[in-house]
């Protein structure tokens, strides 16, 4: 069988999914080659490949946790939310500590905040890439890691199919995305003109909607360069949305087992066609160009 290599989303809260989809994979007893995932994608990803690959602890770890163990202020003009408690949280969370401990190898996206550039984290401490890849700002101070600061993964990739596809040339590439919305709460082509549900405008939801749109854009476009992808429509709940992690959970268990049971899936893994030797090579992956 085919180790696919898997691309996890951002989406804060609704990174649930990726635990229902990687337990899905778990009970199929499909390992996948490595993980690239960015912000909560990569916290899940690392969380999962840290407890040995399965998925049990780490979603009795995720659901006991709440805003007020994760939150802390920073009092900084560069964030509200302190990253090294964020740190700290992240590490107490994870089995393993270094990149070089995991059962399968994971590149964390962050955008390198003092470059300007997207990297892909992938040796050294583990709690640390994972934190900047999760430093959404302005809610978080930036992470600094050798001597360069670090912010969300999120802020130039928030679906990295494309560095992924630089790094696994010829491997089997899926991505899960799970900031995708169902067609009863959100109009496209085909949805028979159903309206959707109407969002409260405020200079908040003014400011944010424009900025998450682009952000959408952007995502099919890295859709592009996986070989297949699962759009969750975790977007149906909102991005912070805590007290929805169980159905966050179980529609990512429940999709993820339907892909999986899907024909052109099934063949797709258990191709015949030589998987690639390329692999984690160095500890950053600069996807700046």
């Amino acid at each position: 069988m085919r180790r696919p290599v898997l691309v996890l989303s951002g989406g804060a809260a609704r990174g649930a999914a990726h635990l229902g989809f990687l337990s899905a994979m778990e009970k199929r007893g499909i390992r996948p080659k490595a993980i690239v995932g960015s912000s909560a994608g990569a916290l899940m990803g690392a969380l999962y490949s840290s407890w040995d690959c399965t998925t049990r602890a780490p979603w009795e770890r995720v659901r006991k946790t709440g805003y007020g163990h994760m939150l802390r202020f920073a009092f900084s003009r560069r964030g509200i939310f302190s990253s090294d408690h964020l740190t700290r949280l992240i590490g107490e969370a994870l089995e393993k500590k270094s990149f070089e401990e995991l059962s399968v190898p994971l590149l964390a996206a962050a955008t390198n905040w003092t470059n300007r550039s997207l990297e892909l984290l992938g040796t050294g401490d583990l709690a640390s890439a994972v934190a900047a890849s999760c430093a959404l700002p302005p809610l978080f101070t930036p992470v600094t890691r050798e001597g360069s600061d670090y912010l969300d993964g999120g802020v130039l990739s928030i679906l990295p199919a494309m560095a992924a596809r630089k790094v696994f040339p010829e491997d089997l590439l899926i991505a899960v995305d799970v900031n995708a919305r169902s067609a009863k709460s959100f109009p496209f082509p085909g949805n028979g003109g159903k309206k959707a549900r109407p969002v409260p405008e405020n200079w908040i939801s003014m400011a944010i909607g424009p900025l998450w749109l682009s952000i959408a854009r952007a995502s099919l476009l890295e859709r592009t360069f996986a070989d297949f992808t699962l759009p969750l429509p975790g977007g149906d709940f909102p991005l912070f949305s805590l007290s929805s992690i169980d159905k966050i959970y179980a529609l990512g268990y429940d999709e993820g087992s339907a892909f999986f049971d899907r024909k052109d899936i099934r063949e797709a893994l258990s191709g015949e066609r030589e998987e690639s030797t390329s692999g984690v090579v160095g500890g950053r992956v600069d996807q700046s160009e």
